[in-house]
């Protein structure tokens, strides 16, 4: 009869044996509870990853608000504070592993960042924050086009449909219903505008960069050292500020050290520094330096929290979370930007026609992620005649993937997209590198068994 019990038949008490013994069941339990902890962190980090990005995206706006004659400061300023951060994470590598040919590289990611962020900075002054929300959708059409143009890369028929709804939403936010802000200024949403072609340019750069080099690179290597060149794009990128169709917003180059002095007595002293003759048609945008710390200290916090963020939402789920949060930020912005508990004097109540494009472009989105989503089924297909190479800009999970002829001497080249962090503009996308790694190709038998009874689902035996 005892050894009846043991397989599960009752015993003379009535009851019955474990089904699982001691160890299996604290497996399952322990199981359980890992992936309870997993899912917890997810949900906290996806919350996260939202309102840090509608944040953001508020603080942006906010802080041009506060400070609209000191762009070029904003710019430098929400760069320079990334370089010694990124310079702790890499350590001594950043240094004693530099691969010299790749300083070009760096530096050409650097001028497209760069100028993204000098673009949207100065457009942003007379562009407004609903506006803002709904140009920065504008980034996937430019990212296809620049995709289709640099790489040849191929999307599905939904992806271009849900393209040209978001562009039709745009024509209808702006030339056909008009802006409900009468700070807009065509000029500078058009400026606004063109900061996404670097920044699109950048995205698709990133993922052909380094698909010639055979070795194996850090990613806080690379955004410390593009973030640096980034200081000197801001630099270079002064003559922008210099450009008549600026209208009065123009800064002459030798007004530019005075011009980063004033910003620094207005974010620090909170001392305006242009109160005579500004605010009216044709004249400088007053000061409002009272709150200018709290915004800049704002945006700051928010940027580098969405970047941290969205970093912990790809490594406890995927990429495709993060494109799903940074669709539900659109919506929630708008709302943000016309509540006068957050914007104050400067929120903006929405007309109908805003509500009418959010909803068009809202629609975009939503077919060219789904269309994403069947271009990745059809990547899939054994038939299928794509390369299996997934990417962010289509909507796909950043994943390895073995690049052909990789198998070198036992090892095997392949290949991660890494999130990196968007510094010095509205970050209107997660930003994504194509690094390469290596891999050790041969397994030791003890790997082997213990790989096969982890796929078993059973525990290693001692």
């Amino acid at each position: 009869m005892g050894a009846e019990s043991q397989q599960g038949i009752p015993a003379k008490d009535g009851k019955g044996a474990p089904l699982l013994g001691d160890h299996e069941a604290a497996e399952v339990q322990t199981r359980f509870w890992r992936n309870w902890w997993t899912s917890l962190r997810l949900a906290v980090s996806m919350v996260g990853l939202l309102v840090s990005s509608v944040g953001n995206t508020v603080f942006f706006k906010k802080m041009t608000n506060s400070m609209p004659n000191y762009g070029f400061y904003l710019t430098q300023i929400s760069t320079v504070i990334y370089v010694p951060m990124f310079m702790a994470l890499a350590g001594p590598p950043a240094f004693t592993k530099l691969h010299i040919n790749l300083l070009p590289k760096y530096a050409v990611m650097a001028i497209f960042d760069g100028l993204s962020g000098t673009l949207m900075v100065l457009g942003g002054v007379h562009t407004g924050g609903t506006l803002q929300v709904m140009l920065g959708q504008a980034i996937i059409p430019v990212t296809m086009f620049m995709s289709a143009i640099m790489v040849g890369k191929r999307y599905h028929l939904l992806q271009y449909t849900g393209a040209a709804v978001i562009v039709l939403g745009l024509v209808l936010a702006k030339a056909v219903c008009g802006s409900s802000d009468t700070d807009d200024v065509a000029i500078f949403n058009l400026i606004f505008f063109m900061g996404l072609v670097p920044s699109a340019m950048s995205s698709v750069y990133k993922e052909l960069a380094f698909r010639s080099f055979a070795g194996d690179l850090d990613v806080n290597v690379i955004q410390f050292w593009v973030s640096f060149f980034q200081i000197f794009t801001n630099l270079a990128g002064m003559p922008i500020y210099t450009l008549d169709v600026l209208g009065p917003q123009k800064v002459p180059l030798n007004d530019m050290v005075q011009e980063s002095i004033g910003g620094n007595r207005c974010l620090l002293y909170r001392e305006d520094q242009i109160v005579d003759h500004c605010g009216l048609a044709g004249q400088k945008t007053c000061d409002h330096c009272e709150f200018a710390w709290t915004a800049v200290l704002g945006y700051l916090f928010f940027n580098a929290s969405f970047n941290i963020f969205t970093m912990l939402v790809i490594k406890y789920g995927s990429a495709a979370l993060c494109f799903l949060v940074s669709t539900l930020r659109m919506p929630l912005s708008a709302v943000a930007f016309s509540c006068p508990l957050i914007m104050g004097a400067r929120a903006v109540q929405p007309k109908m026609s805003d509500f009418v494009s959010l909803g068009v472009i809202l629609t975009g989105l939503v077919t060219y992620r789904y269309g994403g989503q069947l271009q990745h089924r059809r990547q899939l297909e054994p038939c299928s005649s794509f390369s299996f190479r997934r990417s962010p800009s289509m909507w796909f999970s950043p994943s390895s993937w073995s690049s052909p002829n990789g198998v070198v001497n036992g090892t095997r080249r392949r290949w991660k997209f890494m999130p990196m962090f968007v510094a010095g503009n509205l970050g209107l996308q997660p930003d994504f590198v194509l690094v390469p790694t290596v891999e050790n190709k041969y397994r030791s038998p003890e790997r082997i068994r213990s790989d096969m009874y982890r796929r078993l689902g059973v525990a290693v035996p001692d």
